[in-house]
This record gives C-alpha cells, structure tokens and sequence, in this order.
C-alpha cells in the first residue's frame, strides 16, 4: 500500500511539474547583424522569459545579417545553421522579424519542417510560404499607419509626416497596406518631388535674385508651414536627394517629422536628422533612439512575452489556435524624449502609456501627498509638544499641593499604627522618633550590625543578603521575625523603594510595619483551608468511591440473579453472563487494589526497592508479557534504539506504571496500533520510556485533569480510576516526572521520563 502511494505521488509530481524536468535545446535567429542597436535588451527579454516560463534551456544565437547579403546567401546561411541546430539537437527553433522568418521558410531545408519553429516580430508574413509550414506558428505585430497618423496628430497637431519608402517587396507592402488605411479619412497622401524644394532657387545667393523669384520662394515655404490637415509624404529611397532631406529635416518647415515604418540601412539614422521627435509603427529603436518619441505597436516585452508563452506550449507538444496571433498594441510615449523636446506631459492623452518614465516623476502624487504629510504630522507634533509641557507644568503644581497633603496625612497613619519611617544611604539607618521610643533608644541612628542584632538569629544571613542587593531593586518588601522590646519576636516588614537624587547617589526610604496580627490570622485561614480540602478530598473519594463500587455490583449481582431465576437462558448467554461477572469481579478486585495502594502513598507506608537495571531489558520484559494480551485488530510494536543505558529503579513499580499506561491504551484503542518505545536524552541525561496509541485521544485542556482521582471523560465509557493518580506518584518518587502529549482522535503518548547513570 506504502509503495503504490509513494507512486502515484511521484506520478502526480512529474505530471505537475515544470519544464524544468528536461533541459531543452532552442536555436534563436535574429534579422539584423550581431550587436545591432537593441540587440542586448531582446536577448535580455528572451532569457527572463524562458525563465519566466520555466523552461531550463541551452542557447544558441545566429545573426543573419540580411541588411550584408542578398536573398540566395541569406538562405544559404540559414540552412547551414539549421544544419547545426540538427546535428546539435534543438528542440525548438525562435525566430525574429520579417528577414529571418522569410529566409527560414524560403531556405528549403528538410529540418525547419521537423522542428518546432516560433516567430515573433513580423509585420507582413509571407502567407503562401506559411501555408506549407504546418510546424511554423507565431505572432505578428501588423503596422497600424491610420491609428499611428491619428495619435501624432493628437500630440503634435496637424503635421507633414515623411516616410521613406523603396522598392523593394516590403516597400511595396507597407505602401499599399497605407494607401488602404488612409483611404476615405483626412490623411493625404503624397509623393515628394524633388521640384517642390527648388533647389535651384534656394543655391543662388539673395542679391542675385529678382524681387519675383524671392516672393515665389517666400510663398511656398508659407505654403508648406500652414497646414489644414495632417499630409504623410512619401520619401524614395531611391531617388531622394540628400539636400532635399536635409533641407526638409532642417527645421526650417516646424510641423515637418518622420514615421519610421520599416528598419534597413535607409531608415537607420534617418529620423535623427529631423528636428521634430519621431514616430513608428513598429518598435525597432523604441527606448534607444533618442528622437523616438513613440507610437501605436507592440512593446517589444509584450512580443518577446507572448513568443516565450508560445515556445512554452510547442515545447509541450501544443499548436496554438490559430497559429498565427496577432500581438496586443499599445500607444507609446517615450518620457526620456518628451523631456528632450520639452513636450509637456499634460499633452499626452491618458489613455497613452508612458514607457521608461523615472520612479520620482511617476510617483510624483503620492511623494508630494507623503511630504505634506510629514510637513503635517511635523506640525502636529510641535503643537502636540506644546500642549504636554503646558499640561505637564498644571500637574507639576497639582502633585506639589498633593504631595504636601499627603505629608500631612502620612504623618497622621503612621501615629495611629504600628507603623515607622525610615531612611537609609548604604551604611547608617535613620528612623523616626517613635521607633526610638519602641525600642528605648536615645538616638536614632542605627547601623546594619545594630538592625540584624533585632533579627531572629535564623533570618540574619537572608537579611544581610537583601541589604547587600538592595541597591539593585527598585521596589521591595521583606518579612522578618524581630525583636525590638521585651514582648518576644513577632513578624515585621520592611518596606522600601530606591530613589536617586540630584548626585546619583542612592537614597532607600520605607516603612517598618508590625503585621504579627496578619500573620496570625494567616495561620489561621491556612489551618481553616487544609481542613476544608480534607473535607471536601474525603466526601469527593468517597462519592467516586461509591459510584465506582456500585457500577460493577450492580453487573455481578444482576447478572448472578438472571443465572439463578432465569430458567429459559440458553448455553451461550450464561457465558456471556459469567464473562461479564467474571470481568466485573476483576475490576472491582483491581478498584481495591487500587484504594490499598493509594492509601499505603498518602500514609508514606509505600516501599520502594531501587536497583539498577537494563533499561532494553525491563522494556523487553514489558514488551513480551503483553504481546499476548494486546491482540488484532490493534497491532503492538515496539521501538527500542539499539544503544542501552542503565536505570535506578524499582522494577516492579516502574512496571506497575508502564502496565498501566498500556491498559489505558488498550481500553481506549480500537484500531490501529499501540507502541511501546524509549529513547535517551544525552543531554539531560535522561531515559524517556513512552506507550503512544492511535485511540480516541483527549483534549488539551483535559491533560493535566487525567492524574486526578477517578477522572473520566465520557460517563458512558469507562474512565482511568486511580491508576495515573498513582502512577504518577511512583515515577516522582524515583526522581522522574510524567509527559503527556494527545490529539483528539488521533491518539495519546504517555511517557515516563527518569534519570539513567
């Protein structure tokens, strides 16, 4: 039973369990060349992620380079690394952005169709290539140009927003995908012509122009600088001239910025020359560029998060459905170049998120909220101050007018009574008037010999302690038999607080008070109490004495009845009949017993014949004679170390004892087992011989009730009699003392704990 538990816990376990259970191999493929801008943060990302999903892995980077090579080396290189990633045996192959996605797909190689492959960061997936790769699943952050023209607009107003755009397939994509999205709202759309920069106009010197031409030229820069609507100009990457860029960047046109829509050798460095902060649709260079204010797109810790989730699930051995996701888009404001363009941030809609903005300027509320607070509770704190010296400085005057009346009224309790002041510095007493009166003395000065010489000869050693300690104690009273006249000794008190004066020197006040009468009537109620207990302890023994006396003749002689008059009781029930007689006979025989030997204690007539012995000999001796006592269902063990200590003890006692713990774990166990056990503590150097059952256990506030005489817990159930009174009698009387630790329902462990030589 043990070992197929143990099974299907460890089943349910590796079920359970994380990826951690296999370390996996994952090939990871970037676009771009090895230390691009942003590289580090997304191998950063990436890691965190696996981890964050717990997956134990090993790591292999490729960089494709794909801004260096052409389409056909580009496929040659892929292939040759998943030629690696074979012969090293990945699990899993991740990939980054449209170039590396493509050329994985385009390479040919038989190993990308066997291998799990994830994407992440692809704005425009090659569908008709998807469609062959069943085993190829990933997410796409597809541009939103609409929603990214709408969001400049709401920071920066109405715009001239320039894209540079080639001919290469994903110009042609982004181009359409634009022209779409824009089509029916109020974002134009226009080519730039190299024409409406005139740049002939502008590289001839002002004196050698006409008045016409430098009106013209006037007029078209108005023109460009007053807008109605937001224009997103087209820039040829193939054909742009760089004084037009220049010139259009310059800052010359204020409402003049650039979209970064695509990322490749043109755009890189592009946006820096623009005077404007700018915009994206896709995060390449999002928080590292520093003229990248934002846009509407994917964060890249939302990419790589969703890429890791769904690495995760491959690795499982699920297909994400559907197997390509779009991932969640955000609007996103770069705090850092806000501040650079000094765009106020009240500008920014609340809806945006703003990205990368430090912990002072985020929780500028609540740290404004918090130092008012302290400035406040500061205030509040001074007044408070206020208010106490002046309250304090009214009690100061109160207690000196009640500290005069309570001179006054001292000084008439202590001339009605028993009662004398003193003072004392260390070495001399100085005490009252009446005190010298009491005891005939002229002078009241007395020395610490001169006080102990009044003390009872048996008190002077304690009372020459105390004076010794008395300087490190606050507040103390001591009681002394003295005698200060010719009336005998009687029970005086000295009380007395330590105080410290201006010099730190110690000053001891008190009293010395006769309470002779106190102790009198002490005597008295004590006396008074103990005849009352043994009162009460008698009319309660004899109570349980005759409750537990009827119980079992009222069975012996009823039963005998039944036996003698009943003539109509088959074989069986006069069994029966005489098994209960017989058991009752027994109990009642044991309650005498019992009543002898409690009596033999309290008369001090017990004798004890302590020898030493083995304690796994008497603990084997027990164990034997009762294995055939203890029978199924409940099943006896023991637990014996292997080491052995010798133990003073009287062997019949002790056994007397250990029996009568077995027997209540007998009577109270139904199921399950009983164990009879010791250990040794080297420490204390004490034997703990101990009896544990699985019965029904008794309750914490119950425990220490269990010694007491007849104690029973369930009136119907028979209770444990006087054998723990007695019991634990024995063990104290050799020294030892008795531990018990209980649960209900679950079972009690009584052990008796001695020493051992």
């Amino acid at each position: 039973m043990k070992h197929k538990a143990f099974f299907i816990f460890m089943t349910a376990l590796l079920i359970g369990s994380p990826l951690y259970a296999q370390k996996y191999k994952i090939a990871l493929i970037h676009s771009y060349q090895e230390g691009y801008s942003g590289a580090g943060i997304v191998n950063k990302l990436f890691v965190k992620g696996l981890k964050d999903q717990q997956i134990d892995f090993q790591l292999r980077t490729f960089y494709l380079d794909c801004e260096k090579y052409e389409s056909v080396e580009e496929e040659r290189r892929i292939s040759e690394f998943a030629d690696s990633i074979r012969s090293w045996g990945g699990d899993l192959i991740a990939v980054l952005d449209d170039q590396a996605t493509y050329s994985v797909m385009a390479c040919g190689n038989p190993y990308v169709r066997q291998v799990p492959v994830v994407f992440s960061g692809v704005n425009y997936p090659n569908q008709e290539l998807l469609a062959q790769y069943p085993n190829i699943t990933g997410y796409i952050d597809k541009p939103d140009y609409l929603t990214t023209c709408r969001m400049i607009e709401r920071i920066m107003g109405k715009v001239r927003i320039h894209i540079l755009n080639g001919r290469t397939v994903l110009d042609r994509l982004i181009r359409k995908d634009l022209s779409e999205q824009c089509k029916g709202s109020e974002i134009a759309l226009h080519q730039w012509k190299r024409q409406e920069a005139l740049p002939d106009k502008l590289n001839i010197p002002i004196s050698d122009k006409d008045d016409t031409e430098y009106e013209s030229l006037h007029e078209k820069l108005n023109e460009y600088n007053q807008l109605d609507s937001t224009v997103v100009v087209r820039l040829s990457s193939d054909s742009v001239a760089a004084r037009d860029l220049m010139w259009l960047s310059s800052g010359v046109f204020k409402y003049s910025l650039f979209l970064y829509t695509k990322r490749d050798y043109t755009t890189l460095r592009i946006g820096s020359l623009f005077d404007n902060p700018g915009f994206e649709t896709i995060n390449e260079g999002f928080g590292i560029k520093e003229y990248m204010l934002g846009g509407y797109f994917a964060p890249i810790e939302t990419q790589l998060s969703d890429m890791t989730a769904g690495i995760k699930e491959r690795l499982q051995g699920k297909i994400p459905v559907p197997a390509v996701k779009q991932i969640a888009k955000q609007h996103l404001v770069n705090w850092q170049v806000m501040k650079r363009y000094q765009i106020p941030p009240e500008s920014i809609p609340p809806e945006y998120t703003i990205m990368y903005r430090p912990w002072e300027e985020k929780y500028a509320t609540p740290i404004l909220i918090l130092e008012s607070l302290l400035v406040f509770t500061l205030l509040l704190g001074i007044a408070y101050l206020i208010y106490i010296y002046t309250l304090e400085k009214g009690r100061k005057k109160e207690a000196l007018r009640n500290l005069r009346f309570e001179h006054e009224a001292l000084t008439l309790a202590l001339e009605g009574g028993n009662t004398y002041a003193w003072c004392f510095d260390g070495k001399t007493a100085v005490l009252d008037q009446a005190f010298c009166e009491l005891t005939n003395r002229s002078q009241n000065l007395l020395g610490i010999e001169e006080i102990a010489h009044y003390v009872h000869p048996d008190e002077q050693a304690r009372f020459r302690k105390n004076v010794s300690n008395i300087l490190y104690r606050q507040r103390r009273t001591a009681q002394y038999r003295c005698q200060f006249n010719d009336t005998g000794y009687q029970w005086w008190e000295f009380r007395y607080s330590v105080l410290q004066n201006n010099e730190q020197n110690p000053i001891i006040t008190g009293l010395l008070v006769n309470i002779q009468e106190i102790k009198d009537k002490e005597e008295e109620l004590i006396r008074a109490r103990k005849l009352a207990e043994q009162a009460e302890l008698k009319q309660s023994f004899l109570a349980n004495m005759s409750h537990e006396i009827r119980t079992p003749l009222n069975a012996i002689v009823g039963f005998s009845n039944l036996l003698t008059t009943e003539k109509n009781i088959s074989e069986e029930e006069k069994k029966e009949f005489a098994s209960i007689i017989d058991n009752n006979t027994r109990l009642l025989l044991k309650l005498v017993n019992d009543v002898l030997e409690l009596s033999r204690i309290e008369s001090g007539n017990m004798s004890f014949h302590c020898e030493d012995c083995s304690a796994h000999h008497f603990a084997e001796t027990v164990y034997q004679t009762h294995q055939v006592i203890i029978l199924p269902p409940v099943e006896f063990i023991k637990e014996f170390p292997d080491e052995d200590v010798t133990i003073h003890i009287d062997r019949m006692r002790l056994t007397q004892v250990i029996t009568n713990f077995l027997g209540n774990a007998k009577k109270f166990t139904s199921q399950g087992h009983i164990k009879l056990g010791y250990f040794c503590d080297k420490e204390k150097k004490e034997i703990h011989i101990f009896v544990e059952d699985t019965g029904a256990g008794i309750p914490k506030e119950e425990l220490q009730m269990i010694f007491e005489r007849f104690y029973k817990r369930n009136e119907f159930v028979q209770g444990v009699g006087l054998g723990l009174a007695i019991s634990k009698v024995i063990v104290e009387k050799m020294n030892g003392h008795i531990d018990v630790q209980s649960e209900v329902n679950k079972g009690s462990r009584f052990t008796a704990v001695l020493p051992y030589l």
